[in-house]
C-alpha cells in the first residue's frame, strides 16, 4: 500500500489524534465529532461529542481505549498510508447548508526529525476512487471498534 513517508516533515512520527465528523445538515446548529486522543493522564480515550440543535448542550461521552488497540490503529493507518488521501483533488460538489464528513489526523514528528506536529485533513469535497472509499470505510470501522469501557457521559 505504500510507505508512510509523505508527511510534511518526511516522517510518520507518533499519532497524536484522529477524529471524524460525519456529514449532516446543520441548519439547526447540530455538531457531531468523535476523536481518539490522550487525556490529561496520558491515557488514550475515545471522545464522542454531539449536539442536535444550537440551543441544546453538547453531550460528551468518553470511553477508554487500550494502549494496544491504539497502537494497532496507528499501525493500520500508517500501513495503508491513509494521509495520502489528504492530497486528493477538490471536487466540484459543494453544499452551503450541510457540514461535510471529514477526518483529521495529527502526528508529532519532532522525535523523527520534524519540526513538531503534522496535521492532515481528509474531507468530503474531494475526488476519491472506489479503493480510497474502501480504505476510509475500513479506517472508520477500526476507529469505532476502539471504544472500550464507558468512562463518563454527560454535558
Amino acid at each position: 500500500m505504500g510507505i508512510f513517508n509523505i508527511g510534511k516533515s518526511g516522517n510518520a512520527g507518533k499519532l497524536i489524534s484522529f477524529s471524524y465528523s460525519p456529514g449532516y445538515s446543520d441548519m439547526r446548529g447540530a455538531y457531531h465529532r468523535d476523536s481518539l486522543e490522550r487525556n490529561d493522564d496520558g491515557n488514550w480515550v475515545f471522545i464522542s461529542s454531539n449536539r442536535e440543535c444550537h440551543s441544546d448542550p453538547t453531550l460528551v461521552t468518553t470511553y477508554s481505549v487500550s494502549e494496544e488497540a491504539a497502537a494497532e490503529f496507528e499501525a493500520y493507518i500508517k500501513s495503508v498510508n491513509l494521509i495520502k488521501l489528504s492530497k486528493r483533488p477538490k471536487s466540484d460538489i459543494f453544499a452551503t447548508d450541510y457540514s461535510p464528513w471529514s477526518y483529521s489526523i495529527v502526528f508529532d514528528c519532532s522525535e523523527v526529525g520534524g519540526n513538531g506536529y503534522d496535521d492532515y485533513s481528509i474531507g468530503q469535497y474531494k475526488v476519491y476512487s472506489p479503493s480510497d472509499m474502501k480504505i476510509l470505510k475500513e479506517a472508520s470501522d477500526r476507529f469505532y471498534s476502539l471504544k472500550g469501557e464507558l468512562i463518563s457521559d454527560g454535558v
